[in-house]
């Protein structure tokens, strides 16, 4: 980034969330560092080359951040998604009618288990959404083709036949954004699928999102990524980077992981340098935030 001779950034009155975030970008610390993931974000854009990639771990959908992917979505700042299984299936029962809510994160959870209450840090999900998951989905996926798909491919027929119009999946195939996901059997989304396959011929290999990601990456020339907690979501996309010969040329990670751990999550962006999966010129930034703060902000900037 432009070396900048101020640390002092300004606020008045009236100033938009795009102002706030070039400010920060004057000042030190995740002020710094999410300013400058802003200015790297701004030209992943800007270049039409570039196919932009956002990876997203952890409970964002149960946090609320829901509209906020959908508003990334419907304004062209992502190409691809790669996310958890877990992601979906929250996704799918607030899809079908089961709404999450706020909690307390100091509850006595052996009295919301009685009450059949699932608790998320200070977010509730009632049990009844995963009947309500359960009964839904089986309907769906006897509407379906009966063969085996991809992740990426099934994905992409579920979407054809949920109505909500908040809903990620629905939304990734209105606008043709491709969604993959490696880890659907570390979920219920999964386990459903599972279920349903031991009577009829629809199965989902996971493996086979191998094959459609490096489909897509052979394509094309340059190539960004936004990560959102890390996990297997940002291995997958390094990995395939890895394997195919090819870098990031633009990344931006959003984390509160620490890197001395040795765990993937927290490993900064520079670290995969070594390993090829990010170009040695790439623009990168490393942002050590809450992505319920942070990724909010961005988007919001941008549109």
């Amino acid at each position: 980034m432009q070396k900048r001779y101020t640390n002092d950034f300004f606020i008045r009155r009236g100033m938009k969330v795009r102002d706030i975030m070039e400010e920060f970008s004057k000042a030190g610390f995740s002020a710094r560092a999410l300013g400058e993931a802003l200015e790297v974000y701004h030209k992943m854009l800007q270049d039409k080359g570039c196919v932009k990639i956002l990876s997203i771990a952890g409970a964002l959908v149960p946090a609320g951040m829901r509209n906020v992917f959908l508003e990334a979505i419907n304004n062209k700042l992502i190409d691809i998604i790669v996310i958890t299984g877990a992601n979906l299936t929250h996704d799918l029962i607030e899809s079908f009618g089961i709404r999450h809510e706020q909690g307390d994160a100091e509850a006595d959870d052996v009295e919301l288990a009685k009450k059949n209450i699932n608790r998320i840090y200070d977010i509730y999900l009632p049990n009844k959404g995963y009947l309500v998951l359960e009964d839904k989905l089986q309907e769906i996926l006897k509407k379906l083709p009966q063969k085996t798909f991809s992740p990426n491919k099934f994905l992409r027929e579920l979407g054809k036949h949920v109505k909500d119009r908040r809903s990620i999946i629905r939304a990734c195939f209105k606008n043709k954004v491709e969604i993959f996901c490696p880890s659907i059997t570390d979920s219920i989304l999964g386990f459903q699928v599972w279920m349903y396959s031991q009577d009829h011929k629809l199965q989902v290999n996971p493996q086979l999102d191998t094959r459609d990601f490096l489909d897509l990456v052979w394509k094309n020339k340059k190539y960004g990524l936004i990560i959102l907690g890390g996990g297997v979501p940002k291995n997958f996309v390094n990995i395939m980077m890895q394997v195919s010969g090819k870098s990031l040329n633009y990344a931006i990670q959003i984390t509160t992981d620490r890197p001395e751990y040795g765990g993937l999550s927290g490993a900064q962006l520079k670290e995969a340098k070594s390993w090829k999966k990010v170009a040695a010129n790439a623009l990168t930034a490393d942002v050590v935030c809450d992505a319920t703060i942070a990724f909010p902000l961005l988007v919001a900037s941008l549109i």
